[in-house]
């Protein structure tokens, strides 16, 4: 191996001159992968950690260490995409079995992207006559592509990047500028074609995405589209104060804003400008690169506004953040938030037509069988208790419907509603005007997701809070940032009308108070499926009912949406000024014969 490489990372040192699955040639090794039980995930993936943990300590020709790596890639990202099943999508909190799963799967592209750099520190040490350059461009290449997909997975959990990460990164992109080769194209099947340098921007523009802010679907989607972005964007040595991020590329660390750098650049240092993407053709909603990329982009309008906005400029603050260790109830989905809401009111309860709704009282301010859930267990105040101290409550998703499947006699006893909904005990990290940031309890396996609907209760709050999850990061502790919708909330009921009738079921809904939100008394919070602007909604809670008009949604996510909204019966009945006297004089002559 050429100890004196132009690329200064570490690789394995060579033990084995052979190897013990297949000859080290292209054609046995496709042959290898050929053959792997497919069908048992588990087999096939320990055969593919052993081949390629061997092969980076086996003796091998330059060019057929490239070609064997060529073989088994493909397969190598089939078999990750296959474990992915087990840790994505699920909750924030991972079993120390899927934490293995995952360390599996980096494991693998790590492997890869270290075979790459072997074979090219080997092609490096040949003959300049003999070695090509387009497969030591491919190398580099693929080493930045296997970087790039560890750190995808390590975003979609919402964690930081491992030590040394960025390090490795940048000195593949170093070396390729020494060689000449940041500018060469490479052809790849997998993940796109594209030159070095647009591999390294990939890497680069994933970490300045804001990604901890997004659901978890949508980064992925992000990844592929930089490819074709990466095309437009400039990295440059110099005019580096017009460049929105900077970095050391001698730095274990990734671009930051420019504005947020607290030290002058130095000599070397590298800036990335997204002017050229975001104002050719209309930025990324209309952008000629969008367009070749797919033509229909997976994103949605509010992911490219939110890309839009990250790669802009450095955003401050709305509100300073104060240090707090408060305790909090926390609630999770519309079904439990509306519960607690409702001040545990069933929602049966909120089906019932005033008119048939005799022997119900007006709405409740408080059911008088269940006090304010700080007080529950047996009245002792349950504040300021431990939330790592064991609880005898069994948390639940509250947003998912239990089916049982046995027979009545089998299970003669009803569920009680506060087993369906129930809420989760924790701590407030540090909290501001616009919301909060809480520790997300280590013992819950209920899942959280950005974009998600949840309700926080205080003890210095009468009433529960409604709020959307906006971050989450999942280091060394799990952290949720929300930011608050609102400090109160009216639960109702709400169905769709069309002709005067209503046309399908009730769902939950609350009506929120205006003001920071969007302008207007009251807005209608709702579920995402059923009802959509312009639509009649009627609104239904205990003692009262109306009808209203749906306008503009203010803000929508996977988990609701936020309208404003007219009030039907206040804007049906209409008097025009010149008969308004009279109106008044038919009032007031049936007063008379009461006086």
């Amino acid at each position: 191996m050429n100890n004196n490489s132009s690329l200064a990372i570490a690789t394995p040192d060579i033990s084995s001159s052979s190897h013990s699955q297949f000859a080290l040639n292209a054609t046995a090794v496709s042959t290898w992968v050929n053959n792997l039980p497919l069908a048992n995930l588990g087999e096939a993936t320990r055969l593919l950690y052993q081949a390629l943990s061997e092969l980076s300590h086996t003796a091998c020709k330059p060019k057929d260490r490239y070609e064997i790596l060529e073989k088994i890639r493909p397969q190598v990202h089939r078999t990750v995409k296959a474990l992915s099943q087990h840790y994505l999508n699920k909750p924030v909190v991972l079993p120390e079995k899927t934490q293995k799963i995952v360390l599996l799967a980096n494991t693998l592209n790590s492997q890869l992207a270290t075979g790459y750099c072997q074979a090219f520190k080997g092609l490096e040490g040949e003959n300049r006559l003999l070695r090509s350059k387009d497969v030591l461009a491919s190398c580099l290449h693929r080493a930045l592509t296997e970087h790039s997909r560890i750190l995808l997975r390590t975003y979609q959990l919402y964690r930081s990047s491992h030590p040394e990460f960025w390090l490795n990164a940048h000195k593949i992109y170093q070396c390729a500028h020494a060689q000449k080769l940041r500018k060469s194209k490479v052809i790849d099947g997998v993940y796109g074609d594209g030159t070095v340098q647009q591999a390294y921007l990939r890497l680069l523009m994933l970490s300045c995405s804001k990604t901890h802010q997004l659901p978890q679907r949508y980064i992925d989607d992000i990844f592929n589209e930089l490819n074709g972005w990466s095309a437009s964007i400039e990295l440059r040595t110099d005019r580096l104060e017009s460049c929105v991020f900077l970095f050391n590329p001698a730095e274990d660390s990734p671009p930051a804003y420019r504005e947020l750098i607290q030290r002058a650049p130095s000599p070397g240092w590298l800036g990335i400008d997204t002017k050229p993407l975001l104002t050719q053709s209309g930025g990324l909603t209309g952008s000629n690169t969008a367009r070749r990329v797919s033509h229909s982009t997976k994103l949605s309008s509010s992911v490219l506004d939110h890309l839009t906005i990250s790669w802009s400029s450095a955003t401050s603050r709305a509100a300073e953040r104060m240090p707090c260790n408060d305790p909090v109830l926390i609630t999770v989905g519309m079904n439990t938030t509306h519960y607690y809401v409702a001040n545990q009111l069933d929602f049966s309860q909120f089906q019932i037509e005033p008119d048939h709704d005799n022997s119900s009282p007006l709405f409740q301010e408080r059911r008088a069988d269940q006090d304010d859930v700080w007080s529950r267990s047996g009245g002792a105040d349950t504040r300021g208790r431990d939330p790592d101290q064991k609880s005898s409550i069994d948390y639940r998703a509250g947003d998912v419907e239990t089916i049982s499947y046995s027979l009545p006699q089998d299970n003669p006893a009803p569920v009680s509603a506060d087993n369906k909904y129930e809420y989760l005990r924790s701590r407030i990290l540090d909290t501001s005007s616009s919301g909060c940031r809480i520790e997300w309890p280590s013992t819950t396996q209920l899942r959280i997701r950005t974009g998600e609907l949840v309700g926080l209760k205080t003890d210095d709050y009468d009433s529960w809070r409604v709020g959307v999850v906006r971050w989450l990061r999942s280091d060394g502790s799990h952290q949720v940032g929300i930011e608050a919708l609102a400090s109160t909330a009216t639960p109702y009921s709400a169905r769709l009308i069309q002709s005067g009738l209503p046309v399908n079921e009730y769902q939950r809904a609350m009506l929120l108070p205006g003001g920071h939100i969007a302008k207007g008394p009251m807005l209608l919070l709702s579920g995402v499926v059923g009802i959509a602007e312009g639509h009649t909604v009627e609104l239904l809670r205990p003692g009262h009912s109306m009808r209203i008009k749906l306008g503009k949604i203010v803000e929508q996510s996977n988990a609701f949406k936020l309208f404003r909204f007219e009030d039907i019966a206040r804007n049906t009945i209409k008097i025009d000024v010149a008969d308004a006297d009279e109106v008044n004089k038919n009032d007031f002559n049936q007063l008379w014969d009461i006086l």
